[in-house]
């Protein structure tokens, strides 16, 4: 069979389409991943591909999930966020005391922004690209979130708008008080810029910080 280039995801050096399966490229974390996929699987999570092995190539070989990855929140249906929180919310209590968490809260996606989530008319259905799938803290992973999927410096997104996506979003996940939330997505701008040197530069990083520093007041209003 003859093998598409995909887009979308944020990880891996090689994603490609054979057939009605995905070709993913492995890497360090790739078992974990397919143990994590192999049990939300065996327990009905909705939200993921399913895990289907390694190739004779040695890339792993998962199910293709149609639809596309979005930019913006025009390409995003009305309940997308609600949607997309109780997505992680599930995927948070799906996980939270089993052996994969090894101790912490749950299993965290680890990278669940909209360029790691396929939406179908507009609504998201699952999250791809599992690499950074780990055990952690929900917060951590909600927070993460709620920036990628809310925050836009760039794209001309009226603040009071990226305010009701984040209101909606973290009722769909579900109670988080609000300073913990806000504390926490700039927590995860700040983990990256220091993790990835590159990212010091990067003006989107630096201006989404700057704009939720710039207009706390507006989305803990918002939040309320």
């Amino acid at each position: 069979m003859s093998e598409v280039p995909l887009v979308g995801g944020n990880n891996a050096a090689e994603v490609v389409r054979v057939g009605d399966t995905v070709r993913r490229a492995r890497d360090n974390r790739a078992d974990f991943a397919a143990q994590v996929l192999t049990y939300l699987e065996s327990v009905g999570y909705p939200h993921a591909p399913r895990y289907r092995g390694i190739d004779e190539k040695d890339r792993d070989i998962l199910t293709f999930v149609p639809g596309a990855t979005t930019n913006h929140p025009t390409q995003r249906a009305p309940g997308a966020y609600a949607r997309g929180g109780r997505m992680l919310r599930t995927l948070h209590e799906a996980t939270a005391g089993t052996i994969l968490a090894a101790g912490q809260e749950c299993v965290i996606h680890g990278d669940p922004g909209p360029f790691n989530t396929i939406f179908q008319h507009g609504l998201p259905v699952a999250f791809i690209d599992w690499s950074s799938c780990r055990p952690g803290n929900r917060l951590d992973d909600l927070g993460y979130m709620a920036w990628t999927w809310c925050i836009q410096s760039q794209g001309r997104v009226p603040i009071d708008q990226q305010a009701l996506h984040l209101r909606e979003l973290r009722d769909g996940y579900g109670t988080v008080a609000s300073e913990q939330l806000l504390d926490s997505m700039i927590r995860q701008q700040t983990s990256i810029a220091e993790r990835e040197a590159a990212n010091l530069d990067d003006p989107k990083t630096t201006t989404d910080r700057q704009l939720i520093h710039q207009h706390k007041n507006l989305l803990l209003a918002a939040l309320r």
